[in-house]
């Protein structure tokens, strides 16, 4: 069916990505508001950049995610490698568990790879520091490079195809 639509590669990436990117925005909402109510965390940063920053760093997550569905031959498979791929190093080496300074300095090399370090760095600004943009904006423009990078990748190898 997708092969005798007139869509281009641009709109068909844009129809799989965006209910994903709903779906995280209302998670994202979900979590700060129990964050801060139920855990009573103290946010001192501005709201509409904590959205901006989340809106921006789905772009390197769900690339990666697309990035896998477009490799995988099947859900399974895929399934297998999103958690390999995107979940364990996020919850590893993004900062969230283990300190990045504290890992081996080979590995604190491969945390620049992941999406997540750079979140975790501006909410940790954000919630607790407020709007410090000598932190915040390193961090979005990282997140936009491996972005990028992810993209260009998935344009590159995207086809309208029947496997």
């Amino acid at each position: 069916a997708i092969m005798s639509t007139p869509i281009t590669i641009m709109e068909l990436l844009l129809g799989k990505l965006l209910p994903y990117f709903v779906l995280a925005m209302i998670s994202m909402l979900i979590c700060v508001s129990i964050a801060i109510f139920w855990f009573e965390i103290p946010f001192r940063g501005s709201v509409l950049l904590l959205f901006l920053t989340s809106a921006l760093y789905l772009f390197p997550a769900l690339g990666l995610g697309l990035l896998i569905s477009t490799l995988a031959k099947n859900q399974f498979v895929a399934a297998q490698a999103a958690l390999i791929v995107g979940f364990l190093p996020a919850f590893l080496l993004s900062g969230f568990i283990f300190q990045i300074s504290s890992m081996p300095t080979w590995l604190q090399y491969i945390t620049h790879a992941i999406p997540a370090r750079y979140l975790i760095e501006i909410l940790q600004c954000i919630f607790l520091s407020g709007d410090i943009y000598e932190v915040i904006l390193p961090n979005v423009f990282a997140m936009i490079i491996v972005g990028t990078i992810i993209f260009s990748i998935i344009i590159k190898i995207t086809r309208k195809r029947l496997d």
